[in-house]
């Protein structure tokens, strides 16, 4: 029995030593097998990942090449001048986020043009640009170069350590012995933001960097440790895969950790993107999917009833760890389709052939291009689709012993609309790692409207230039640091200045140093303000004569309200300054001559008066007698009145006239004016309806000349109302800035051709002018009392009859409280 029990015991701790070895074996090799599983997942996630990173980065930079080629294409056609890219270098930029600026440099590094004010003029290092010299012409990435722009560049010392820019520069041969450089600034933190948003999708622990073949690295995410433009050919993967176009890694030992790595290197580009994830993050996700297992190994060395129910926790925790598996996949498809859907809604044809130029994809855009579904283009070749002239252009694209870089041509489609459209194509071929053609992958983009843009563009420039050298006026084009970019002929003859002696100066050059100070102040006030100044200056020739000019300049800003340059033109009014003077030394000789006769007169008509006064007092029991003495006064009485009024124009119009503003109630001054009429309405039996506001009307104004107006329009009023009528005044605010009275009777009015005459001196309404005596200079006086004011008059004929007078006067006041003389 013992032996039994001993023998059963051998074999339950012989069976239980050989099940738990069979626990311990199956759980190590469960443990082998899952991080197996969970390095090679978390590898293929890091391929997807660099395989997206290098799509985006090939599509950037893919794109920043055409537009250089297609830059290129037009400077080596002679579309465009290199002194004239401005324009086109701007609209080539709008639209990609992803470019600081396209810019124009010479052999010797001077920024011909940029899309930067700031490069323009400037001088950079090519050779911290790219590498290796330029021999040929297709678009270099070169190394991350530090600073904010090119000319930044050149004086890293000045910049922010972090901060620069990735080149691509391309050659373009103008002739045999003339050349210049294309130079893309491509933004990092544009790739970097991408890439931030790989990371914030991907694994935990990961990053992602983009380095060029030779290992310079060009932008990173995850890891600070790294600065650009660093050398990281260090990194295993420079002394093992290099040679391999794409692949996964690890776990090895880089940057002092042990990572997982994949990468995937643009066919087109030198460029390698990698991304690498923490070790310790696989094993932490290893021993996470392991908490079953193990739990399931010790529980079954306690009882192996419970080897069940572990086997249950470990199957569930499996399927939890395959369901996640799963959902990743899904989210990969999901951005995967995501990605075909943008590609086939991009506004452009992009296309893929196989070696023989047969299209087997397109996107949506082939039906705006052909009329027909993307989906009925496999087959087909674009040559078919062009006009035949241009077929041959299109088989060189396509032809597999061609170069094997990017190849561009431009051709004529007629479209479904029976329009023909202009597309400018280009083609990348792609080969196998045997350098042998499997086909071709490229883009069409319709530029008929911009080329139509460009031509209209250019016959308004050609316009505007014919117009500016046919104007009489001297007019001439700075920029905002005032270096002549333009003259015309007239400015030529006015200054004395050639065109090849003007151009690329400053105008201080030609001035003296306090016009110059003039010019210069103008600019800068003109720069901070906007819109436009208007001036005059005495300018003083090169010929030694002096003239009398009015400036006017404009600024000129670009869409995006930056500052382009400043228009000038400028007018000879020393002439006109002369004729306006002698013409006022002209009517304050008038005026103080009538001033003066009219003193002389008055004394004589003062005796005139008192005899004929007397001879009426005289001769009261002579009728007749009575009745020519009476004659004498009346027509002595017009005399004085129309003395007086030219007295009074002559004070107005002459320096000895003088008006003493003060802030003043229109209100009151309306009233009291009112209020002296009395006698003569009741002798009409005329009603006199005042409306005025509670609220004053302040205005700075002289009260008495505002008086004398109130006084002579309600006396017309007055005198060519019929008995028993209405005259109606009323005042209020007109806006903000004004005050308007209206004075209305219900008279004979105004003929409509006479409503602006009255105003003249000497001159009457035809339906008002009944031999009474009246002088006609009433209505003149006012006028030129509210003109000296700041203020307005004119009338109007009432809707049911009448004459309506309406005053106008500034709120604000037009003159300050010193005496001011109307000129």
């Amino acid at each position: 029995m013992l032996r039994f029990l001993n023998t059963a015991s051998r074999r339950v701790l012989a069976g239980g030593l050989a099940l738990t070895l069979t626990v311990l074996t199956g759980a190590a090799g469960l443990m082998w097998l899952e991080l197996r599983r969970t390095e090679s997942q978390n590898l293929h996630q890091l391929e997807l990942l660099a395989s997206v990173m290098e799509a985006h980065t090939t599509q950037v930079f893919g794109t920043a090449k055409l537009a250089l080629d297609s830059v290129a294409q037009n400077l080596i056609e002679g579309t465009s001048a290199p002194a004239q890219l401005q324009e086109q270098l701007s609209y080539r930029l709008q639209g990609l986020s992803f470019l600081r600026s396209l810019a124009l440099v010479d052999t010797q590094g001077r920024v011909l043009a940029s899309t930067a004010p700031a490069d323009q003029g400037g001088k950079i290092d090519l050779q911290r640009l790219i590498a290796s010299p330029l021999v040929d012409e297709r678009a270099i990435v070169g190394p991350w170069v530090q600073g904010r722009s090119l000319v930044d560049s050149a004086k890293p010392a000045q910049s922010p350590a972090r901060l620069g820019f990735i080149p691509m520069v391309r050659l373009v041969r103008l002739s045999p012995t003339a050349s210049v450089v294309l130079v893309a600034q491509i933004n990092p933190d544009a790739l970097a933001n991408y890439q931030q948003q790989l990371v914030d999708t991907g694994l935990q622990g990961t990053q992602v960097m983009l380095v060029t073949r030779e290992g310079k690295l060009l932008t990173q995410v995850g890891n600070d440790t790294l600065a650009p433009g660093s050398l990281v050919t260090g990194h295993p993967f420079f002394k093992q895969f290099l040679a391999q176009h794409k692949g996964s890694y690890g776990p090895v030992q880089t940057f002092d950790s042990l990572h997982l790595g994949a990468w995937n290197a643009s066919q087109s580009l030198p460029l390698l993107s990698m991304t690498e994830q923490l070790y310790a993050t696989t094993t932490a996700q290893w021993m996470l999917a392991l908490r079953g297992p193990l739990l399931f190994m010790a529980t079954a060395l306690l009882l192996i009833g419970i080897m069940t129910f572990a086997a249950w926790r470990s199957a569930q925790e499996r399927e939890v760890v395959q369901g996640k598996y799963k959902d990743a996949q899904r989210e990969t498809a999901r951005r995967e389709q995501e990605l075909a859907v943008l590609v086939k809604s991009v506004q452009e044809l992009i296309f893929r052939t196989d070696r023989k130029g047969a299209i087997h994809f397109a996107n949506a855009r082939w039906r705006v291009l052909t009329g027909h579904a993307p989906e009925l283009a496999e087959g087909k070749y674009l040559r078919d689709l062009v006009v035949a002239e241009h077929h041959d252009r299109v088989n060189a694209l396509f032809d597999p012993l061609g170069p094997l870089d990017t190849r561009t041509t431009q051709a004529h489609l007629l479209g479904p609309d029976g329009h023909v459209r202009t597309l400018d194509m280009s083609v990348v071929p792609l080969s196998d790692r045997g350098g042998q053609v499997r086909g071709f992958a490229g883009i069409a983009v319709d530029v008929t409207v911009l080329l139509a843009a460009q031509q209209n563009l250019q016959q308004n420039l050609d316009f505007t230039e014919r117009m500016m050298e046919g104007s009489p006026l001297p007019i001439c084009m700075t920029d905002i640091d005032g270096r002549f970019i333009s003259v015309n002929e007239a400015w030529e003859q006015f200054m004395g200045v050639s065109r090849s002696q003007a151009l690329g100066k400053r105008n201080r050059e030609f001035l003296s140093e306090s016009e110059a100070k003039v010019y210069d102040t103008r600019n800068a006030q003109l720069l901070r303000e906007g819109g436009r100044v208007r001036y005059e200056e005495r300018l003083h020739g090169l010929d030694g004569n002096s003239r009398d000019v009015q400036v006017t300049k404009v600024l000129i800003s670009s869409q995006q309200g930056n500052a382009l340059g400043i228009l000038i033109v400028k007018m000879d009014i020393t002439a006109f300054l002369a004729a306006r003077d002698l013409a006022e030394e002209a009517s304050r000789s008038k005026s103080e001559f009538v001033a003066n006769i009219s003193h002389e007169l008055r004394t004589p008509l003062q005796s005139i008066l008192g005899f004929s006064e007397l001879g009426v007092l005289r001769g009261r029991e002579h009728v007749k007698l009575a009745a020519m003495f009476g004659d004498i006064h009346a027509a002595g009485e017009r005399m004085l009145s129309l003395v007086n009024d030219l007295l009074d124009m002559s004070k107005i119009e002459s320096a000895v006239g003088a008006f003493n503003f003060e802030r003043s109630d229109v209100r009151e001054i309306i009233e009291n004016v009112s209020g002296e009429f009395k006698l003569m309405l009741d002798r009409k039996q005329l009603q006199l309806q005042l409306q005025l506001p509670r609220m004053p009307l302040m205005s700075k104004v002289d009260p008495t000349r505002l008086q004398q107006v109130v006084r002579n329009v309600l006396a017309n009023s007055i005198k060519f109302s019929p008995e028993g009528r209405s005259i109606h005044i009323s005042a209020d605010l007109a806006g903000e800035d004004e005050i308007h009275v209206q004075i209305q009777d219900e008279g004979p009015g105004i003929p409509p051709a006479e409503l602006e005459a009255i105003f003249q001196a000497f001159v009457q309404s035809s339906k008002t002018r009944d031999g009474s005596g009246g002088t006609g200079l009433g209505l003149a006086i006012c006028r030129k009392i509210l003109t000296a004011h700041g203020g307005r008059i004119y009338a109007a004929n009432g809707v049911g009859g009448g004459a309506v007078f309406h005053v106008f006067l500034p709120t604000a006041g037009f003159a300050s409280t010193t005496l001011a003389t109307l000129s």
